[in-house]
């Protein structure tokens, strides 16, 4: 385990930045929700949305899910984008894990162990996956005890908890996805590039807006693995199990395409 450890050491730094920071803001954007339960904010909630178009009801995903002076409701909206940076860091934390050996002129010391190319691809999947669970359990464990907190009484403990366990697990499938994603792009990638990382989560994003927005379009957001694991949606309705299921396959694929990728690759010494 040799790899897996040096990849924890080398990534805790910003593990623990990442980490620290999605922390930080949902506690500081739920801190706002008390003030959504006064009677004018209720209002304007219940009746002054209507009047919005729903083009940009869709676009800012206000057209369905729970109420936003519910804290389950309240909270799937904000953590939409809070997702965002949560594929960011998943598609990055992958991206650089094979490429960056060769960027960082360590390829010969991770050689000169008595492991094969095989092993390597392996430990550093076993660690970032590690790392990705880590950063799930603490953002999902500081989520909860947050809207708890802020609950003030509205819902029931259980009815939070099973509400939000909803979301996590279906999202962290989705953050497995941007992980193999991200491995795929440094198994052959000459040089650690998060542009197109960033560029990859963006354009999946948009992909949901526009699908949404389009009818002609909506094929766009059966493709987008974030708009499928809005927030608002998924408490709505029960697991999705079937696209939980293709999501495993797909990451389960393009690890397997990385792995065989890598092992051809001409390394630069």
């Amino acid at each position: 385990m040799t790899v897996f450890k040096i990849e924890w050491q080398n990534n805790r730094k910003s593990l623990l930045i990442w980490t620290i920071a999605l922390a930080v803001i949902i506690v500081v954007f739920m801190s706002i929700f008390p003030s959504m339960s006064s009677s004018g904010m209720k209002e304007m909630m219940t009746t002054k949305l209507d009047t919005l178009p729903q083009n940009m009801l869709k676009a800012f995903h206000l057209n369905s899910g729970p109420s936003l002076v519910e804290p389950t409701g309240f909270f799937a909206y904000i953590f939409q984008y809070i997702f965002i940076a949560a594929s960011i860091f998943s598609i990055m934390l992958g991206n650089k894990m094979l490429v960056k050996e060769e960027t960082d002129g360590t390829i010969e010391f991770l050689y000169a162990q008595p492991v094969s190319r095989k092993k390597i691809i392996l430990e550093k999947i076993a660690a970032t996956l590690s790392m990705l669970f880590v950063f799930w359990l603490v953002t999902y464990s500081v989520s909860i005890a947050t809207t708890l907190f802020f609950n003030d009484g509205l819902l029931k403990n259980k009815e939070i908890i099973t509400s939000l366990s909803k979301i996590f697990i279906t999202e962290f499938v989705v953050l497995v996805f941007f992980l193999s994603l991200g491995f795929l792009l440094s198994s052959f990638l000459k040089q650690v590039n998060q542009g197109i990382s960033m560029g990859l989560v963006f354009i999946f994003y948009l992909f949901g807006i526009v699908g949404d927005l389009e009818e002609k379009f909506s094929y766009l957001t059966d493709i987008s693995p974030i708009a499928k694991a809005n927030p608002a949606a998924i408490l709505e309705k029960r697991m999705d199990y079937p696209l939980i299921g293709i999501l495993i396959g797909i990451s389960l694929l393009l690890f397997i395409f990385s792995i065989i990728i890598y092992q051809r690759k001409d390394l630069e010494i």
